[in-house]
């Protein structure tokens, strides 16, 4: 078929532009492209009900736009648009799965709605970075293709990580070594603490790889360059690790954590633990996750590091969280320690904690911070049994936070009192939320 004239009328879940066809049926087209533009649009593939197409040229450009099309940012596939339009669209995204997937009305959306809280940065906010290496050169995965795309600036990333990514490349490019598959980058600009993470995955023996990459570090001083807190190496050499981020992890210098200041508190933060890329951003969501009121413990599942539930709970009251992630428990741990918490925290995944969610009571409060994939069934009945007082759920896929709050919400023994987007991820598509739902017998 050949290309045709399409006007975007919309923006899809993924950041595709949505318009029609001359016979009716809808079409998406890869981004980069912005409502109210008309595009030059070749078809790639067509269905009975939809069409999906490429755009080739621009014809009539958005005012929104403030990147030229064809200049493309790996990792970053809302740049082209300002940002006050980026707010707009992750503002909608969240209403439209409220009503379409939730089931909400739009009176009771607009009632418990608020406004998308914007990023004080909409640049170098990112305090953890991944990248693959490819040929000596840091790279990102294509989303679409898992292609290798070079990176030379990313507009993301702390400043601090492309120093560093300079270094390193320059060592890859003095002494190579192919045993280096990637790069995790982490750290803080508010203690300029960072932890380096190399990435193996070589189907070779632990002893040989560890003996390797030691040797390249050392003679390309790295460690001396770096000023890093700790260097480390993680051997990812299965499917499962490679997918999960797992496997088997070394200090080779200094230390295998870094510190961040979080809500006046410092916390340890190691290597393999989920901790918020944008700071400043963490504490406004945890900011409005606070329980309003509750007389028994805290419970703060899906915890990480422990840094929701460690902000949040009060002085006299019991924290319990849990995570699957070893070394995210590990740190949640030491943290509590460090500041005197009466805590207590179990390495388990969801799904397999329903005894201990029995221990729930209608006098504790809870905060959820699950993955994209949203809360486990098995913990939505179980707290639907327990009925604690207050539920705080900071969600990070609108579409699974909307299926869940259906579920929540259908029996009649919760209402959610408010939903509050928070930009934490300027320049993509991600948006964050935070759902304060309480117990109909508050």
């Amino acid at each position: 078929m050949d290309p045709v004239e399409i006007e975007i009328r919309a923006l899809g879940n993924a950041c595709e532009g949505i318009g029609t066809l001359p016979d009716g049926k809808k079409i998406f087209v890869d981004s980069p492209v912005i409502p109210g533009e008309i595009c030059f649009v070749e078809i790639t593939q067509e269905k009975n009900k939809f069409a999906r197409g490429k755009c080739l040229e621009i014809l009539r450009p958005s005012p929104d736009r403030v990147i030229p099309y064809g200049e493309e940012i790996p990792g970053a596939n809302l740049a082209h648009i300002s940002y006050e339009k980026q707010l707009e669209y992750k503002q909608d995204k969240v209403r439209g799965c409220l009503v379409r997937l939730g089931g909400f009305s739009d009176v009771n959306v607009a009632q418990i709605m608020r406004p998308i809280v914007p990023s004080p940065k909409t640049e170098h906010y990112r305090n953890h970075m991944q990248y693959s290496i490819k040929d000596g050169r840091f790279c990102f995965k294509s989303q679409g293709t898992n292609d290798d795309i070079p990176v030379d600036d990313s507009p993301l990333e702390y400043e601090m990580f492309g120093r560093c990514r300079a270094m390193i490349t320059s060592a890859l490019s003095d002494y190579p070594n192919r045993l280096i598959d990637g790069v995790v980058l982490r750290g803080s600009e508010r203690t300029d603490e960072m932890l380096v993470e190399l990435v193996s995955f070589a189907d070779a023996s632990s002893e040989l790889i560890i003996r390797d990459v030691k040797s390249f570090i050392g003679a390309t001083h790295l460690a001396e360059n770096l000023n890093a807190s700790g260097i480390m190496l993680r051997i990812s050499n299965t499917a499962t690790e490679k997918r999960t981020r797992g496997g088997k992890r070394v200090v080779l210098y200094g230390s295998d954590h870094y510190s961040e200041i979080l809500c006046n508190r410092s916390f340890k933060v190691k290597a393999g633990a989920f901790f918020q890329v944008n700071v400043p951003q963490a504490e406004v969501l945890y900011r409005l996750a606070t329980p309003s009121s509750y007389k028994g413990a805290l419970w703060d599942l899906y915890c990480g590091t422990g840094t929701v539930g460690l902000s949040l709970v009060t002085e006299g009251h019991k924290l319990i969280g849990a995570d699957i992630s070893p070394e995210a428990i590990a740190s949640a741990k030491e943290n509590a320690l460090r500041f005197g918490t009466d805590a207590d925290f179990i390495c388990k995944p969801a799904s397999k904690i329903t005894s201990l969610l029995s221990k729930i009571t209608h006098d504790d409060a809870v905060v959820v911070d699950p993955p994209r994939a949203g809360l486990e069934f098995s913990l939505i009945r179980a707290l639907l049994a327990q009925k604690p007082s207050e539920i705080s759920y900071i969600s990070c896929d609108p579409a699974t936070l909307a299926r869940d709050l259906k579920l929540l919400t259908e029996s009649g023994d919760y209402f959610v009192n408010s939903v509050t987007p928070v930009d934490m991820f300027p320049q993509t598509g991600h948006v964050e939320c935070v759902v304060q739902l309480h117990h109909v017998s508050i």
